[in-house]
């Protein structure tokens, strides 16, 4: 299948990714501390684990495209509090939207090759990277509002239509 994709498309995608993150953390920061670490069964576990796997797997994917491979996936530990975890996602945002910036419509026909976290290598299209990243996001992001809801928290819809309407492109 030929699926034609362009860095314009890129750009609005991750504005949406980083636009709903953010609206995420305005939830989060409502919590208690025992809400947010508080021990669940489901994905990743706390809502802290959440947010600290998803800011990861973010700074991940720009590591390895931009041509480091990283060998191990930070931890939750290293990142404690809430500050901590948001100064850091402040700073991969600010990376991703550098490197989407600078991003042309050619590089996204490249291959990226680069090591899982095994070291096995792998190669794959750097647009369908892209495609991971921002799913990956939505994926966690809808995750993290499951467990916001099991602890009493405040979730919102995240369906990218309501993004749309609020930045329309018309």
């Amino acid at each position: 299948m030929d699926i034609t994709v362009n860095r314009d498309y890129f750009r609005r995608l991750y504005d949406y990714n980083f636009t709903t993150h953010r609206r995420l953390w305005e939830c989060v920061m409502e919590l208690s501390e025992e809400q947010l670490m508080q021990p669940h069964d489901y994905s990743i576990g706390s809502i802290h684990a959440q947010l600290v796997h998803t800011m990861s797997a973010e700074w991940l994917w720009l590591s390895r495209i931009k041509g480091t491979s990283p060998s191990a996936f930070p931890s939750a530990e290293q990142y404690p509090t809430r500050e901590a975890i948001r100064a850091r996602w402040d700073e991969i945002e600010a990376d991703w939207r550098a490197y989407l910036d600078a991003l042309t419509d050619d590089k996204l026909t490249e291959i990226t090759d680069y090591n899982n976290l095994s070291g096995k290598p792998q190669r794959t299209l750097l647009a369908e990277i892209l495609m991971h990243v921002a799913n990956h996001g939505t994926d966690h992001r809808a995750q993290t509002l499951a467990l916001l809801h099991r602890v009493g928290g405040r979730t919102f819809e995240q369906d990218v239509i309501f993004y749309v309407r609020e930045k329309p492109t018309l």
